[in-house]
């Protein structure tokens, strides 16, 4: 019915109506305007006449004069009718119409940009607008947009030339979308991006892209339980930022290497690549990126609670925290709350350890981030039991651990299955606690997590301890024979 209504339009009004379909279902006169092959007062009598028929409606008059569609619908069937050459050739002239009237502002357009640029087929710009529209999009926290403009502009990017200068965008647009599937829990996927980014550094001899590429796999490789792999990929990123005075690269393999000393409990070297990465963050030249700055002080804080060294701790935490603030919404103010909440939960102080992980727990919740929200729904639910609150407790641990499994992320799985089985024993549920401790100590093995696997081990001693009374010491009976 709509079709038919918009057919029985005047021929030039059904134009105008398709070319403010091409633009979307918000319409700002002035867009119409440079795109529309009316002169201006036609196309006001062709608004007044579409108003009429309720095709169109003036939405609002300031700050510019802007018209919306009546419905969703008939802004999707109009944009159907258009031919496919002449859609194309409206997304293409919408693009150059939105670059002229933005001016020094483009950047603000940069979403419709992408949009109509991919539609229009002006691969260049599509996959220039698209990393931005992306970049903008991870900055408030909105990784699923994120995600699909970083995807658009690959997908423009496969128009272009195959030359040094396509490949080297396509690497660093895969590390661009790695961040927003990261923050998602989509490890397996970004690693598969990171395979293709790495086969494309080693042909184009990229070293310096090739370390990025090596220290960023460390750290995924670590996520997924491979610390083998991890240990190979971040050796090797440092040993090319080594070669290359690259300070940037060393700080970044740095960072990753000493996560990884992290995870499998060699907490010494771990400290000394984290304050080498802390060092480098804060001597960066021009605007140092103030979320490797939170970052490398914040997992600094949480290896050094690790150490017992709880006020140099304390005091990276802290400021990591302060930066985070500063930064605004997104995944920093989490990981900062997450890491010194730990620190607080180590040292003993429940009451600072809750208030900070509740915190980072309630910006988990609210920006959809899955990547440290297992940490910290872990540690909040050990805090609880801790404090008494076994149930809740409880609840938060099993949350956290199916969590673990359901993004297929082994990093600290067997810590959570220990805490676990600490609040099965606390509730005097000693079965339960035995047979979690037995599967903490499985998964500590199969990694090769050597802290893990020794937390393990003490708690399924404590739990044998707390089972049933020891046994009377055997004594042999006394013997005339030489040892």
């Amino acid at each position: 019915m709509l079709a038919a209504r918009i057919d029985q339009l005047p021929q030039e009004e059904k134009a105008l109506l398709q070319t403010a379909a091409v633009i979307g279902h918000e319409v700002p006169l002035a867009l119409l305007q440079a795109v529309a092959e009316l002169p201006e007062a036609q196309i006001r009598l062709g608004l007044t006449h579409l108003q009429g028929t309720e095709f169109l409606y003036e939405m609002r008059l300031f700050p510019e004069i802007e018209y919306t569609f009546k419905h969703a619908l008939t802004q999707k069937v109009a944009y159907e009718t258009v031919l496919q050459e002449r859609r194309r050739m409206l997304h293409a002239r919408i693009v150059a119409a939105l670059e002229a009237l933005a001016g020094e502002r483009v950047a603000e357009q940069v979403d419709r940009l992408a949009h109509h640029a991919l539609r229009g087929e002006v691969w260049a710009k599509a996959a220039t607008y698209g990393q931005q529209a992306g970049a903008r999009a991870y900055d408030r926290a909105a990784f699923r947009g994120a995600v699909a403009s970083f995807e658009q502009a690959l997908q423009a990017l496969a128009h272009l030339p195959d030359d040094d200068d396509t490949r080297g965008l396509a690497i660093d647009l895969r590390h661009a979308l790695g961040n927003p599937l990261t923050a998602l829990g989509e490890e397996r996927r970004f690693l598969a991006l990171l395979g293709e980014a790495e086969a494309l550094a080693r042909a184009l001899d990229d070293r310096a892209r090739l370390g990025r590429v090596l220290a960023r796999k460390a750290n995924h490789l670590r996520l997924v339980g491979d610390h083998v792999g991890a240990m190979a990929a971040g050796r090797e990123a440092l040993d090319l930022a080594t070669a290359l005075s690259n300070r940037t690269l060393q700080r970044e393999a740095s960072f990753s290497l000493g996560r990884e000393y992290s995870a499998i409990g060699d907490f010494g070297r771990a400290a000394e690549l984290l304050r080498r990465s802390v060092e480098a963050a804060d001597g960066e030249s021009g605007t140092p990126r103030t979320d490797m700055r939170i970052q490398s002080r914040a997992w600094l804080t949480r290896t050094l609670s690790a150490l017992g060294s709880f006020t140099e701790g304390l005091r990276h935490g802290q400021e990591a925290l302060r930066l985070a603030m500063l930064d605004g919404p997104g995944r920093s103010p989490i990981f900062a709350h997450g890491c010194l909440g730990l620190l607080y939960l180590a040292r003993g102080d429940l009451e600072p350890a809750i208030r900070a992980l509740e915190q980072g727990l309630a910006f988990c919740r609210a920006s959809g981030t899955r990547d440290w929200f297992t940490a910290v729904v872990a540690c909040l639910g050990s805090a609880y039991a801790l404090q008494g609150r076994l149930t809740e407790g409880r609840a938060l641990l099993e949350e956290g651990i199916t969590e673990n499994l359901r993004i297929d992320r082994r990093q600290n799985h067997a810590l959570w299955v220990t805490w676990l089985s600490e609040v099965c024993r606390l509730a005097g549920r000693g079965e339960e606690a035995w047979q979690h401790a037995r599967q903490a100590l499985d998964v500590a093995r199969e990694q090769k997590a050597c802290g893990d696997e020794a937390l393990a081990l003490y708690q399924l001693g404590v739990v044998q301890a707390h089972a049933a009374p020891a046994p009377i010491p055997h004594r042999p009976k006394p013997t005339t024979s030489r040892p």
